[in-house]
């Protein structure tokens, strides 16, 4: 790989996979395995990562399987109706207690030797306990714990990095932005279903970058499910993007990118908010979040490292709420894991509508969907081999930009105008390399 940028860490020269001068990423960032071990090492097994929502496990017992950076872990709701996180490895000799996606259990047993444990890690009994030595301390045997474990508006969030600052410091002043989708009403929101989840041939960052801010792409790669509906598109403006649309960066990589609609599109062509909820978020949110929200044709945003969400119409006056997990498998595939949420108060008609509708604009065969995911494996695909290793991605639309943020700016972030720039995914990218280098 080439070598740019070059910084000292510990003596030694740290290479740089991206040139914030000219504005370019090296393509081995989104295919070498090489990188991939690194990015496991410096970023997924230290920062927060998501993991669940708490409307996954409601009840006691309830739990889901994810992964932790390079480990499989068990979320499960305690008999103390806590939420707890382990290691899915049993002690004895590592075997996976949970092998489903989800269910509820009474305790863990290992189905090789039968170790078993309480929902909470502890050893109930290693069947031949017996046979141990007298002085044997089975306290030191419960399940490995998560390291730290948090929650901030329902999303759980867990992190091995016994050092990592705490998860609101983390999401800093992103935050703000996540109270206005996820936090709107007293209830919050809760998932619809059990996630969407596949496998694609492409790097994890090309769908966390998509999801931060690739307003670029929107015309001609889904130039297609626009033009399903053309009623909408027969309406003037509505792919139109106001003027007052933006991107958002803030510490630590998060971002999104925010468009409305033009002036007077809202009366004839879009309802803005649920009319039976819109009083409950003005219970819920500060005056500003609430214009955040008026009149917004689409947010789409990632929390650094690997969860996305996007919030868009689904029909006059109804809202879906998507989350994304992009995990990585390999230098050059991922799986992605998809759920759709509404406010726990909305109707079970307007959840259903929205659940549906949902996955049939951004589930696993979603109309955009296959549009992004054709295309992401196309650019995998043409990136490997030594030719196309040589020649960077450009990302240069961001470096006019990078420098000058709205002066006046009176929400979180760092605000950008236009819309439609790379600064959202370079500032990612930027602070993705950091992380890379800094355990040079």
């Amino acid at each position: 790989m080439q070598k740019v940028n070059g910084g000292k860490r510990n003596g030694k020269t740290a290479h740089h996979w991206v040139d914030s001068k000219a504005g370019t990423v090296e393509r081995a960032a989104f295919i070498s395995d090489e990188v991939y071990r690194l990015e496991i090492e410096r970023i997924f097994d230290r920062a927060w990562i998501y993991l669940a929502h708490d409307s996954e496990i409601p009840n006691t017992g309830d739990y889901v399987t994810r992964m932790l950076g390079s480990a499989p872990v068990i979320v499960i709701r305690g008999s103390d109706g806590g939420i707890h996180a382990h290691l899915n490895s049993c002690r004895h000799r590592g075997t996976k207690l949970c092998r489903t996606d989800s269910g509820n259990a009474r305790h863990f047993v290992c189905p090789y030797h039968g170790w078993s444990y309480e929902r909470d890690g502890t050893l109930i009994t290693t069947t031949f306990d017996r046979h141990f030595p007298k002085d044997a301390d089975f306290s030191k045997l419960a399940l490995i714990p998560v390291t730290q474990l948090e929650t901030f508006k329902g999303l759980i969030f867990g992190t091995w990095n016994a050092d990592a600052e705490p998860l609101v410091d983390y999401l800093g002043e992103f935050a703000w932005y996540l109270e206005a989708f996820f936090g709107r009403t007293p209830g919050g929101m809760e998932v619809l279903a059990p996630p969407h989840r596949w496998r694609v041939k492409a790097n994890w960052k090309v769908g966390a970058l998509n999801f931060v801010g690739d307003s670029q792409h929107v015309v001609t790669t889904h130039a297609g499910p626009l033009a399903l509906d053309p009623v909408r598109e027969a309406r003037k403006g509505f792919a139109t993007v106001a003027a007052d649309s933006f991107q958002v960066a803030t510490r630590n990589g998060h971002g999104c990118t925010v468009s409305y609609l033009p002036p007077g599109m809202e009366e004839d062509a879009y309802q803005t908010h649920p009319a039976d909820l819109m009083p409950l978020y003005e219970t819920m949110l500060k005056p500003e979040q609430l214009a955040l929200l008026k009149n917004l044709r689409v947010i789409v945003g990632t929390v650094f490292p690997n969860l996305s969400l996007i919030e868009s119409q689904v029909s006059p006056g109804e809202k879906a709420v998507t989350i994304r997990l992009w995990i990585p498998t390999s230098g050059s595939e991922m799986e992605i894991l998809s759920w759709i949420l509404a406010e726990r108060e909305a109707s079970a008609a307007y959840k259903a509508r929205v659940l549906k509708k949902g996955f049939h604009n951004f589930g696993a065969a979603g109309v955009f969907e296959q549009d992004d995911l054709e295309l992401w494996v196309s650019a995998t695909e043409a990136g490997h081999g030594r030719v196309a290793l040589q020649v960077p991605y450009n990302f240069q639309t961001a470096l006019p930009f990078l420098d000058k943020p709205e002066p006046n700016n009176t929400w979180p972030g760092r605000i950008y105008r236009p819309s439609d720039t790379e600064v959202a995914q370079f500032e990612f990218m930027r602070h993705w390399d950091g992380l890379l280098t800094s355990g040079a």
